[in-house]
């Protein structure tokens, strides 16, 4: 948008001021009004004014002061049009021309004169704008020409100075294929002087295998003005080098080439196919499923074993698809606290979690996870390792019922015992309300109230007996977790096998810390393990027995506290121990240190199978003296 002229008018007269409006009001200019010669300084800083009409006569400072001030320091001189009476005598006149002034218009003013006079100092005013807008464009020009001739001449010197230091060989080639020019890289790579270069042409560089290669990427660039390839180059010792050249036409008879060395990268190409070769025959013949995938959660490799597994015709169907696809919702979490894992340690690993199948069936999995780094040995990548565990776990589950059969059976005499001494004690009572009925037919009722309670309590504790007997011997796969008692589990397991440890002399010591916070778990599990330890705590008490051949006090104590953020249980005896060669293997499934045909291998396995599954350990002390303690670690859950 263009800007309107300034037209300064002052008059120390509103009137006049408001008349000068009048007239100027279909004039385009930008009209600047002023009372007094300060007002009309303080108004018109910094402003490019085209004519200004100023009152002659007006109080403090008059319009010949006001002229001369607002043209002292400006390098285009204002023009000045003052407005006087007719009275007006000529050395005033003089004065005015003096200061300044270019015209005088006398009162009272003819409108007509005034804008004929103040259109002509207009049209001037633009005319020096269109002026030195011209100069300037014109002193632009000539600076930018200057410069361009300033610029192309070190352009010419740079290229120059490129061309001869460039880091790539650079060749210009005439008709034929002959050099005309070459910089100092192409003699180093090729290891000719420039001389014996400028009597070479490109054949004589070519490599015998990239000859046709090199017709047909002369060929594109004759035809297209530039070509790209990788060609095989002989040096001056006849050693061959890989060579990525780019060339670009020039002229019909001159061709620029520049030739960058990458025998290196040929080489470490080469090496890097084979290894990735090997790669991928390393993860087809790992019998678990493997996925490579980035930091942003998208597969990118995938083994054979994982196609079969996800459900997947082809890699190009897994290809690019988040990992979190084939996880069900509620395991999310657990499979992110994996891989967060795994960034922090480098490795996670045996995480059981379902995994979803594309036709959107699943199976049990157990997912290990390994951090592979960068260069600069930042996150690069995961390698996520799935295994196909249920067929194992339905094994598991078999074998841990048959577990819990085998307790039942080795049991067997002990529940005999449990049984037999609430019915001995039925017994008894009946035989003494029998003799007491024979002796005196009016024994009160307060007496056979008090028998029958006592017969009714030992057949409650029989019902109990056979009760949890029976809820333990149950296949528990279904069982929900819950919240349970720990001593609770613990007196319920000694008491299926209460009777049997005293029959065999051996002492039951329980120290059980009270209001301890409940586990999350499978109740009739836990005690399974708990009857595993106490048997086999009774079967090295025996076997210490039968080889010192003298009686000794049998003892196991049970202990259950709070430590720290964990409950620990403990069941110490102090029987034979277990020598340091057994220790590392005792957990192993069909491990057993005990006689052929006694034990299966299988208990101490399963327990720990058990506690694992409770987020917990099972750890082995052997005693001082004699004896072991087996000591379970749970996590308190908040």
């Amino acid at each position: 948008m263009k800007t309107l002229p300034n037209v300064l008018i002052v008059d120390d007269t509103k009137a006049n001021l408001a008349l000068l409006e009048v007239i100027f009001r279909n004039v385009k200019i930008n009209l600047i009004q002023a009372l007094s010669g300060a007002e009309a300084m303080t108004k018109t800083v910094g402003i490019d004014i085209a004519v200004a009409i100023i009152d002659a006569r007006m109080p403090e400072m008059d319009g010949y002061e006001l002229a001369f001030k607002i043209n002292e320091e400006r390098t285009e001189k204002v023009p000045v049009i003052f407005l006087t009476a007719s009275n007006f005598n000529e050395n005033e006149v003089l004065k005015g021309y003096e200061l300044g002034a270019v015209d005088y218009i006398f009162k009272p003013i003819n409108k007509h004169i005034l804008t004929y006079k103040v259109n002509i100092f207009l049209d001037i005013f633009k005319q020096k704008q269109t002026i030195n807008r011209d100069v300037i464009l014109l002193k632009e020009s000539a600076d930018k020409l200057i410069s361009a001739n300033s610029a192309l001449q070190r352009s010419e010197e740079k290229y120059r100075s490129y061309i001869e230091n460039a880091p790539d060989g650079v060749f210009v080639v005439a008709e034929k294929g002959r050099f005309v020019e070459v910089n100092e890289a192409a003699r180093r790579i090729t290891g000719y002087s420039k001389d014996e270069l400028l009597k070479m042409s490109i054949s004589d560089l070519i490599a015998e295998k990239s000859y046709k290669e090199s017709l047909a990427h002369f060929k594109e660039l004759t035809k297209t003005g530039i070509a790209k390839a990788d060609m095989t180059f002989k040096d001056k010792n006849g050693n061959l080098l890989w060579c990525s050249i780019q060339a670009v036409k020039l002229s019909e008879k001159r061709y620029l080439g520049f030739a960058k060395e990458i025998t290196e990268r040929k080489l470490t190409e080469q090496a890097l196919k084979i290894s990735e070769e090997k790669y991928k025959t390393m993860l087809n013949a790992s019998p678990d499923g493997i996925l490579i995938v980035n930091l942003k959660g998208n597969i990118t490799e995938v083994s054979e074993i994982g196609l079969e597994l996800l459900g997947a015709n082809n890699k190009d169907e897994l290809y690019g698809e988040r990992y979190l696809k084939f996880v069900p919702s509620e395991e999310k979490n657990t499979i992110r606290r994996l891989i967060d894992k795994t960034i922090n340690e480098g490795i996670a690993q045996n995480i059981e979690i379902n995994i979803k199948k594309k036709n959107q069936s699943s199976f049990l999995s157990e997912i290990s996870s390994t951090l592979i780094q960068g260069p600069m040995g930042e996150p690069f990548l995961f390698m996520i390792t799935i295994r196909d565990i249920s067929q194992r776990k339905k094994l598991e589950k078999k074998l841990i019922h048959a577990d819990r059969m085998v307790s039942l059976g080795e049991m067997a005499s002990g529940i005999a015992h449990e049984i037999n001494q609430p019915l001995n004690t039925i017994s008894l009572v009946m035989d003494n309300i029998l003799y007491e009925a024979a002796k005196d037919d009016n024994k009160g009722n307060n007496y056979l109230e008090r028998k029958s309670n006592k017969i009714f309590e030992n057949i409650t504790r029989i019902k109990n007996i056979i009760d949890h007997i029976r809820a333990f011997s149950r296949n528990h796969d279904n069982y929900i977790l819950a919240d349970f008692e720990i001593n609770l589990s613990i007196n319920n397991a000694v008491a299926m096998i209460n009777e049997q440890f005293k029959h065999l002399a051996i002492s039951l010591n329980l120290q059980l810390e009270e209001n301890l916070p409940f586990i999350i778990g499978n109740t009739f599990k836990f005690e399974q393990v708990i009857l595993n330890l106490l048997l086999n705590a009774k079967d090295a008490l025996l076997e210490r027995k039968r080889k010192q051949l003298t009686d000794y006090d049998m003892l196991i104590e049970v202990k259950s506290f709070k430590e720290n953020e964990n409950l620990i249980i403990e069941i110490i005896d102090n029987g034979t121990g277990i020598i340091e060669e057994d220790i590392e293997n005792i957990m192993l499934p069909f491990y057993t240190t005990k006689d052929t045909g006694k034990g299966t291998g299988l208990g101490l396995s399963i327990s720990y199978q058990i506690i694992k599954e409770m987020d917990g350990t099972i750890e082995l002390i052997n005693n001082v003296f004699y004896g072991t303690t087996f000591r379970i670690i749970l996590k308190i859950q908040n």
